[in-house]
């Protein structure tokens, strides 16, 4: 009786220790942001670059919502890898040209690899 009991919580202990080991992934993504309409291009790249200054400044679990990271299970370890800032003229009326930024953000986290 006592060898089925030693063998019973070996085999327990090797069970829950298997998901321990379970596979995990990096995942890749980017997003893009724009800010508010600026009379000219150097507030608009400024507020492009005060943006990607503010996320580098989060929390993860901020960042992960402002990213908006989705994923079946936990993600971890999200870090942003690189990011672009562009401007894009547009014009709100006939004579009144206005620049917003336009931020890339590239970013990668690490979770749990899914059996599908």
């Amino acid at each position: 009786m006592k060898k089925f009991t030693t063998l019973t919580a070996v085999a327990a202990t090797l069970l829950v220790s298997s998901s321990a080991f379970a596979a995990t992934q990096v995942v890749h993504s980017d997003k893009m942001f724009t800010t508010d309409a600026f009379a000219d291009k150097a507030a608009a790249y400024d507020a492009g670059f005060d943006y990607i200054d503010g996320l580098k400044k989060l929390p993860a679990n901020e960042l992960r919502h402002e990213l908006t990271v989705i994923s079946n299970s936990p993600a971890q370890d999200v870090t942003i890898d690189k990011s672009k800032v562009t401007i894009k003229e547009f014009a709100q009326t006939r004579d009144q040209v206005a620049y917003r930024a336009v931020v890339d953000v590239d970013y990668h986290f690490t979770t749990i690899k899914t059996q599908n």
